[in-house]
């Protein structure tokens, strides 16, 4: 934790999904963190009985469970909404229910913080897990993720000029819209195509041959944690 950069004002927030086997592991973090802000993420009814026993008085925020990618949307919701409020925000990740580990998992890789798991009955450590790729792609690529999967099996040329109308700054290094060289527009196109081979590499898009068309299309993957 970084006390130097906190926000005037700012809290800190641990966040966990309930279950009743592992109440004592999230009740047990929270004491020993000191942390002034509990959300408790649920697809139930927790039992506020031991909570009530230390005067704690954890948010209860319900999450959507049906599947993988609403589990990561949920949470990665709830998350975002904590650091508006929040300087240091941690997730506290239990073994009890696979599915709904890895889901809070990639919402926090998504949104960047850091992760609590217990290392035994009786003790918790605070640990760095390794980000996903995905946390690191910057925004030129994020963009062209999200108009890849805002078009789905748009060519590279038709890409290309979507992304030359709606974000023309981002392709040409030229201060000037008049002064756009052949040499600027084919490095623009060579610097597409190096973030289309990242973004295949990365498992977020596919590429097909068709005809003599490059088709594009995201990836389950690449739509789950698209924002």
């Amino acid at each position: 934790m970084n006390n130097g950069q906190r926000k005037q004002g700012g809290r800190n927030c641990i966040i966990a999904y309930y279950t009743d086997e592992y109440q004592d592991f999230i009740v047990k973090s929270i004491l020993g963190s000191g942390t002034n802000r509990v959300i408790l993420m649920t697809d139930g009814e927790p039992d506020m009985a031991l909570f009530n026993r230390f005067r704690l008085t954890p948010e209860v925020k319900p999450i959507l469970t049906e599947d993988i990618s609403l589990i990561v949307s949920s949470v990665a919701n709830i998350i975002s909404d904590a650091k508006n409020k929040n300087d240091d925000i941690s997730v506290l990740i239990l073994p009890s229910k696979p599915v709904i580990s890895i889901g809070m998992y990639i919402a926090a890789c998504m949104e960047n913080v850091k992760v609590f798991t217990p290392i035994s009955d009786f003790e918790i450590q605070c640990i760095t897990l390794p980000l996903f790729p995905f946390v690191k792609l910057n925004g030129t690529e994020r963009f062209v993720l999200a108009k890849i999967i805002e078009n789905d099996s748009i060519n590279t040329k038709n890409l290309f000029a979507k992304i030359e109308k709606e974000y023309y700054n981002m392709m040409y290094l030229s201060n000037s819209k008049n002064s756009v060289s052949t040499n600027e527009e084919g490095t623009a196109f060579r610097q597409l195509h190096r973030i289309l081979n990242k973004l295949e590499k990365m498992k977020l898009i596919k590429k097909e041959k068709r005809s003599k068309n490059l088709i594009l299309n995201s990836t389950t993957f690449g739509k789950l944690i698209s924002k």
